[in-house]
Formats: structure tokens, sequence, C-alpha cells
């Protein structure tokens, strides 16, 4: 046995130590190399043996990362770098094969193996003849040479459960089988008051963050922490948008809105425009003089002058509107005569194209016979019979002509009342009165869904859907030829 004495590092060592080689010793790696090197860095001598693990705790991080944050530091300005590419997301490193890219050169490197052939891999299994699995690392030949020899190292953590599996994804399995709720996936939140479950580890650790209370933080000036108060948390992003649509809702910046808020900024970025359009047509209006005189001052429309882009193409008609809808809207109602919005009271046959005509109509027609009808109720007239006269008003009384130009359109069928035998929803219904007895109705409509209401507010009867639906469709394909 041979006694070798060596001194490691290039400065001088008071106590040397000594190696003491047996036959059986493992002969040096290039791993051993490495640490030489790290070792004539140091300060102090390193005695050759069994691997072990740098430790860089006893030097001075000199180098602090200055993102807004992060508490690490390093010894060496590469190290600093590498760890900043994380935070600006910066990937130098790319793959020429496949274009993939990477924070660090050694992640470069590792990857650069996949492309090689299976015969590259220098380690090989040697625990079974017929098992020629090759390896890239020594730690991953371990994991496989396990299975051979029968090793189990993860076994389950469940109260009465001694099952061991040889790989992790195996113990995995075996929980969400025997251990879980039927349907649960392998990765597992374990948060307490969380029953979540996830296919693969990226997905568990995305949803972990949904746990931090101090996840997010609200950045509006108002919130910024100072000395008296504590900065505000949120634990999703949900949670702060909420906060700031109640808390900081967005302001108009004008004197004359008095700060007027808004649900959204979108709204306040439409109200803005206004104050825009209304700046400029104040600077137009400022500007226009005749005979070095004030023009006389013209009536504003709403809205003002500018943006009008939407013009009515009829003859004869020459309105301007701000947008497509305006317009459309104006073509179905002055030049089509749709009245969609219908009185939902019997007897009434008024129907309007907007539906604040509507309501205005409900509030002085209607609103007041009902007051009415109350009070005689309260205070009846024993002495004289009630008049039950009804006035005979024609329709285009009520509605205008729109109706006799409506009628023309190809597209329009009149109510049937009360030729409507073959409409109704059932067939023993008597009060429908007689054809020979009945006025026809001369309402004019375009869809089985008002024809539907029609009759039902002003007949009284309730029709079927899908009957109205096919005698509507023929009765406009025969118009229509």
């Amino acid at each position: 046995m041979a006694l070798s004495t060596t001194v490691l590092g290039k400065r001088r060592v008071r106590n040397s130590s000594l190696v003491l080689r047996l036959s059986s010793s493992p002969a040096p790696s290039e791993s051993d190399g490495s640490e030489y090197a790290q070792g004539e860095e140091s300060d102090t001598a390193t005695v050759a043996g069994p691997p072990t693990t740098p430790v860089e705790a006893g030097r001075k991080a000199r180098y602090p990362c200055t993102h807004s944050g992060c508490t690490r530091s390093y010894s060496k300005p590469s190290r600093l770098s590498e760890h900043y590419r994380s935070h600006t997301g910066e990937r130098p490193f790319a793959c020429k094969e496949c274009g993939k890219s990477y924070l660090r050169e050694t992640h470069l490197q590792a990857h650069n193996r996949s492309h090689l052939p299976e015969s590259k891999k220098p380690y090989v299994c040697t625990q079974s003849p017929n098992c020629t699995k090759r390896f890239w690392t020594s730690q991953h030949l371990h994991i496989h040479e396990n299975t051979h020899r029968g090793e189990k190292a993860y076994t389950c953590t469940e109260e009465g459960c001694e099952e061991a599996f040889t790989k992790h994804h195996q113990l995995r399995t075996h929980v969400c089988e025997a251990h879980s709720p039927p349907g649960t996936k392998p990765y597992i939140c374990s948060h307490s008051s969380c029953t979540k479950s996830f296919l693969t580890n990226q997905k568990l650790r995305g949803h972990l963050k949904t746990h931090e209370e101090k996840r997010y933080t609200c950045s509006h000036p108002n919130c910024i922490p100072m000395e008296s108060n504590v900065p505000i948390y949120f634990g999703t992003w949900t949670a702060l948008q909420g906060h700031i649509r109640t808390t900081h809702r967005p302001t108009c910046t004008y004197e004359s809105c008095n700060g007027r808020t808004f649900t959204s900024h979108h709204n306040l970025r439409a109200h803005l425009k206004l104050h825009e359009q209304r700046d400029a047509e104040d600077h137009l209006h400022s500007g226009e003089e005749s005979d070095g005189e004030m023009s006389r001052a013209r009536k504003r429309r709403r809205g003002g002058e500018l943006g009008r882009d939407w013009k009515c193409d009829y003859p004869n008609c020459g309105k301007d509107f701000k947008s497509k809808r305006s317009l459309t809207t104006h073509n179905n109602i002055i030049h089509l005569g749709q009245r969609n919005h219908v009185c939902p009271h019997l007897h009434c046959n008024s129907a309007f194209g907007y539906k604040h005509l509507l309501q205005r109509h409900l509030v002085k027609i209607h609103s007041s016979k009902d007051t009415q009808s109350h009070s005689d109720e309260e205070t009846p007239d024993t002495g004289a019979a009630a008049d039950t006269t009804e006035v005979d008003l024609d329709i285009e009384e009520i509605t205008g002509k729109a109706y006799s130009h409506r009628s023309q359109n190809p597209k329009s069928i009149r109510c049937p009342y009360p030729h409507i035998e073959d409409l109704l929803a059932s067939s023993s219904d008597s009060t429908i009165p007689s054809a020979s007895s009945s006025k026809t109705c001369d309402h004019v409509l375009t869809r089985a869904y008002d024809l539907r209401r029609h009759l039902k507010a002003e007949h009284g009867v309730l029709v079927d859907k899908q009957k109205v639906d096919q005698w509507t469709h023929a009765r406009k394909r025969a118009q229509a030829v």
C-alpha cells in the first residue's frame, strides 16, 4: 500500500493532507479535474476524495439582482447575467436544428443531445442482457436499473396503504384511483380548501398562484403605500379589476362635467369624443361671419354636426346620421313603415315605430282610463246605464298613411282575422266570432311573431306558433309570385 502526499492549489498549505488510495478506490474522473480547478480559486486546500458539491456559502455575493422585488445575489457577473434573463425573457441560445431557444448555454447543450442518434448515449444498461437501453446521464441510468432490481422508491403515504412503485407517475396514478374521488387528475392541489386537480404539473403550478394572497396589488396613485398605510393586495386578477371598477372609476377631466364617472374606459373614451366634437363645433361656429357681423345662430342638432357620415338614399329625404344603426332604424320606420311597438291593451290598434312613443301613449291614454275606471268602480252609478257606445276608428286615423305604403311591400301580410280557424291553438275555442259577423282587420305585419302578438293583444286569440309560421311563409311565397 503506497502513501502519497498531494498539495492542491497554487498557494502553500501549512498542514498538508494525506491521500490514501486503495485498489478499490475509483479512478480520477473529469469531475475531479473540475473540482481541482475550483480549488485553485479558493484560499484553502481541498483534499481529493469522494465527489463533493462545491459550497459557495462562504463567498461574498457581490453582485445582487437589481430587478424590482428580487433578492437574489451572485458571486460572478456571468451568473447574474444568466439569472437576469429570467426577468427579461431573453433567450440568446437557439438551436440550429429546430429553432428552440434557451436562457443558458448548458440548457442548449443538453437539448442538442436530443438530435443525436441513440448510439451516442454513453450510459448503457448492464443489468439485463436483453436490455439495450442507453441514457445521457448516470442518474437516468440508475433510475432505470432500479426497475431491474425491483427497488420501489415511491411508497404511498396514505394511512393503511403499503403500495410502492418504481416510478413517480405510477404513484400519482395510484393515489388518483385508490385514494381520491372519481375523475381526479394526477396533479392534485395541496391547498386545504381546494379540490381541483390537473393533468400536468405546469397547470398545477399556474393554479397554485391563485392561492397567493399577495399576488396582485393596485398601482393607482391613491393606493400606493405610504408611511401611514399598507399596500392593498388581491389574490386574483378578477378581484383586482373589481376593486379598480368600484374604487377608481374612470372620471371625465372636463370642468363642465363636475367629475362625472363611468363604468369603463370605453364609455369614458366615447364621452371624451363628444367633448372633442363640441370643441370643434364651437371653434367652427365662432369663425362664421357675414358682412362683418356674426351670422344668425342656427339651431344645433342633438349630437352635433360633425361625424354624420351615414346619409339616407331615399329621394327628397337628405337626412344624415352618425352611425349605420341610426340610418337603418330611420329607413325601417320612416320609409318602410315598420311599427314594431304595439300597444298591449285590448281593442287598441295603436302601434309605434319607437319605444318612447309607445310609453308616452300608455301614460297619456291608458293610465288616465285605468284611473277613471277604478274611481267608477268605487262609486257606481245605479241610476243610469253605462254608455257602451264604442268609437269606430279607422286604422289610418291611428297610425297615419304609413300602413298604406307598408301594405304595398311584398314582404308584408295583412291580419287574417276573423278567418283564423286554421291557426287556433285549440280547435274547441268557442270565443271566436263568426267570419260573417266580424269586421276584417286591416293591420299589416311582416313577421309571424308580430302576427301572434297582434292576435293576442287586439283580438284576444291564442294561436299555434307552428301553424302561424307555416301560414306566414306560404302567404309571403304566394305574394312574391
